[in-house]
């Protein structure tokens, strides 16, 4: 049942709407009384689709409403009156459940614009309303809402019902009492239909009063959407608190969290558009929130991940998801770019199959990362590189009988290393040529980031860098000349000195000092050795970042 009808204050001491303050308080002693009596009383405005709600305290708290300026207006309007035979005919056919009689003499009458004809209507309204709190019709629900429709926008029915009201009460209601009870009125109404959307489960009473009305009431943002906003905003704070790059990898326990929250707030949407709120402003709040959520998951999966196809589908959810034109103009652009990025990336991906000596492998080159018996080194992240070659002649008896070749590659990434070894029978080979590609790609995605890493450990946070036996420092770079005796010496070239570029040559990459305005050799590192390969660039980052350029 409707609550709001059914504990209507006059409906609850069986009066009319033109009762005296006399007749109200008459009534509710007497009922009260009888109630001490374990008498519950009937009456001839009863009319017979309650029951229990004539108790104590429903009573008492009918008469406090009544008693209420701005309480008993929306008592009075939400209540039959029953002024002449036709509404007695009509409380008849109530009584014996005749509803469809009922409907048809107020219909048959309330045609016009008369003060009476607009009274009819309002009966007839209230009418539809008492009917559907137990018989869910759809025609009636649509007839309702035509009648509430023609009278709240009807400026002769508000003239009208404000004579009658102050006709009939003693307490002489004020004009401003009446015009902020229009401006709520909607609202009030909205609660009857939240009702009847609670008793029958059916969205088509909040649907349709929207549609009508466009306006919300208490119950419907306390027993519709409070619910489904809180459904929604749970998981858009699961959603923000995700960290899916922290471990720098998007598992598949990841994977299916997202989806989880994803749903959650999909289904609660979908049903706030049976009900006709999905774009209601508060729900268009909520959807950029969520649509924002995954924006943030896109950007680190994007950014740090480089799962572009990942981020590009859940982009496209984003997109669909947001409430205003404004967001969703955003994540379009952005969507735009990420899917120019995975065309980007799908054109520029590098290929290389390595033979083993069971099967063949694969690395993988992409923009931001590389793959490597699956696993994913993303180029930021490498702290070392490494590759070198050596030929090693064979002979028997002294007798040459050939020369092989070997080719490394190495890198690390924290706890994760790759190590590549290849080898031929001659210097021009297939293998050969994988690893110079395979170096050529390393060095020009890979290497320029390590060497920014560690300029930035020297010249920003003061840190020395050792790679063999030589350490870089803001000042320069220095090796140790050990002795035997006395104080190991520190070797010094400085920045401030003539610098001359490191070369590699035979597996070595040499470094030089000046000596007598020449180049002399200061040390050599095996490139074998980590980032040794970088010296010659490094020397050359370090030089331009100098203190005392």
């Amino acid at each position: 049942m409707s609550n709001t009808l059914k504990n209507n204050a006059y409906h609850i001491l069986g009066l009319d709407v033109s009762a005296s303050e006399k007749d109200i308080s008459k009534r509710s002693k007497e009922i009260l009384n009888r109630l001490l009596a374990d008498d519950i009383p009937e009456y001839d405005l009863d009319i017979g689709m309650f029951s229990d709600f004539r108790t104590e305290d429903s009573v008492k708290d009918a008469l406090q409403r009544l008693q209420s300026q701005k309480k008993k207006i929306k008592e009075y309007f939400f209540w039959l009156q029953i002024a002449d035979s036709v509404d007695e005919q009509v409380l008849k056919f109530l009584k014996t459940k005749d509803y469809s009689n009922a409907i048809k003499t107020w219909q048959n009458v309330s045609d016009g614009d008369g003060t009476k004809n607009l009274l009819y209507k309002k009966n007839l309204a209230i009418l539809y309303c008492l009917v559907l709190s137990v018989e869910n019709n759809e025609e009636y629900l649509k007839d309702s809402l035509r009648a509430w429709g023609d009278l709240i926008n009807s400026d002769k029915f508000w003239t009208s019902f404000s004579k009658i009201y102050r006709l009939h009460d003693e307490q002489t209601a004020s004009e401003d009492v009446i015009n902020d009870f229009r401006k709520h009125v909607v609202e009030l109404l909205s609660d009857i239909y939240a009702e009847l959307h609670q008793i029958h489960k059916n969205n088509d009473y909040v649907n349709e009063f929207q549609k009508t009305f466009s306006v919300k009431g208490e119950k419907i943002e306390k027993n519709v959407l409070a619910p489904a906003y809180q459904t929604i905003n749970k998981a858009v704070e699961g959603l923000e608190k995700m960290e899916v790059s922290k471990d720098g990898k998007f598992d598949k326990e990841e994977s299916e969290i997202i989806k989880k929250y994803i749903t959650s707030v999909q289904e609660e949407l979908n049903k706030l558009i049976d009900l006709g709120l999905y774009e209601d402003s508060q729900t268009k709040i909520m959807r950029d929130r969520a649509a924002n959520a995954l924006r943030s998951i896109v950007i680190d999966l994007h950014n740090n991940l480089s799962e572009l196809e990942k981020s590009k589908r859940l982009l496209e959810i984003a997109v669909s998801l947001a409430g205003t034109d404004s967001l969703k103009n955003k994540l379009k652009s952005e969507l735009d770019q990420i899917e120019k990025n995975v065309k980007d990336d799908a054109e520029s991906v590098v290929v290389i199959e390595l033979p083993g000596m069971f099967k063949t492998s694969t690395i993988v080159f992409k923009n931001n990362f590389l793959e490597y018996n699956n696993k994913r080194f993303f180029y930021k992240d490498v702290d070392s590189i490494a590759f070198h070659s050596t030929a090693t002649k064979h002979s028997v008896y002294y007798i040459p009988t050939g020369t092989t070749y070997d080719y490394s590659f190495s890198l690390i990434s924290g706890q994760e290393n790759i190590s590549i070894s290849l080898n031929a029978s001659k210097d021009e080979s297939d293998n050969k040529q994988k690893w110079v590609q395979l170096i050529s790609l390393a060095s020009a995605m890979i290497q320029p980031l390590i060497i920014k890493k560690i300029v930035d450990k020297i010249f920003n946070r003061g840190e020395e860098v050792k790679i063999g036996d030589v350490t870089f420092t803001k000042k320069g770079y220095y090796r140790i000349k050990w002795k035997m005796f006395g104080e190991n010496e520190k070797l010094w070239v400085y920045w401030s000195d003539t610098i001359y570029i490191p070369k590699m040559f035979q597996g070595e990459v040499i470094l030089w000092e000046e000596k007598e305005g020449k180049s002399a050799q200061f040390t050599s590192v095996s490139m074998s050795t980590p980032n040794a390969i970088i010296i010659p660039d490094l020397v050359q980052a370090c030089y331009d970042n100098r203190e005392d350029k």
